[in-house]
């Protein structure tokens, strides 16, 4: 299951089509609660429940919705559309809530302001990336790597994972020896991925979700809606 269709196939060439910035922030917010982590892991691979995800973690249902919420509010999952739920023929016994990832890939951002210009920068030494394939969420830092395909002590599966999804969305890792270090080689890949999707001729990135926590509160409560920007710069709502 894709939901946003975020990856294409192994053998199609499609880039992914929606990335969702987050403020750097929020990657501090969620790495320093395992319990956040374990919550994003326990989506990977559909929409769940409370009731699904506090089985699967053998927690209390009020404090897995409680992070839930928490993890809502910061943009990092959303509620299932009806039409996913639809898609997906996920019960309604009940008038369930699904919750899922709100992508598979997430960039950090900053903002600097220069007179009247305003720089949105996004940091590709915060990322968050979903295989849904492998079952693995892998969250970077620049302090820390957290959820690597394979605990192993010196990296070759985080590395060998890497150059497979290199490969697949035709990005370069330069991996001069096996030793290299593995956040050198996820950075590579991330930094690829951000950078392809933005200057190939191919690109159908046209929808850059961007939350900022308070700005989109403040949208939302006003005016119903998240602003979406597009990659040409111009607004849609």
């Amino acid at each position: 299951m894709d939901a946003h269709n975020t990856a294409a196939d192994d053998g199609d060439n499609e880039l992914i089509s929606t990335l969702l910035l987050l403020p750097t922030r929020v990657f501090e917010s969620l790495v320093s609660y395992p319990i956040r982590l374990s919550i994003m892991n326990s989506l990977i691979n559909g929409p769940l429940t409370v009731t699904d995800i506090a089985s699967r973690l053998r927690l209390a249902k009020g404090v897995v919705h409680r992070h839930l919420k928490i993890l809502e509010k910061m943009g990092w999952v959303t509620v299932a559309s009806d039409e996913i739920v639809r898609i997906l023929n996920l019960s309604r016994e009940a008038n369930r809530v699904y919750y899922m990832l709100s992508s598979l890939i997430y960039f950090g951002y900053d903002v600097n302001f220069d007179g009247c210009e305003i720089q949105l920068k996004i940091n590709s030494k915060y990322v968050a990336f979903a295989d849904s394939r492998k079952g693995v969420l892998i969250v970077k830092t620049p302090t820390a790597t957290y959820g690597c395909v394979k605990s192993c002590g010196n990296g070759v599966e985080c590395i060998n994972w890497a150059l497979k999804v290199s490969r697949k969305f035709r990005i370069q890792v330069n991996v001069p020896n096996i030793n290299i270090n593995v956040d050198d080689a996820l950075t590579q890949l991330f930094h690829g991925i951000l950078v392809k999707n933005f200057t190939s001729p191919k690109a159908k990135l046209p929808l850059i979700r961007i939350v900022d926590l308070k700005i989109d509160n403040v949208y939302r409560q006003w005016l119903g809606n998240p602003i979406r920007v597009n990659s040409n710069g111009s607004g849609q709502h």
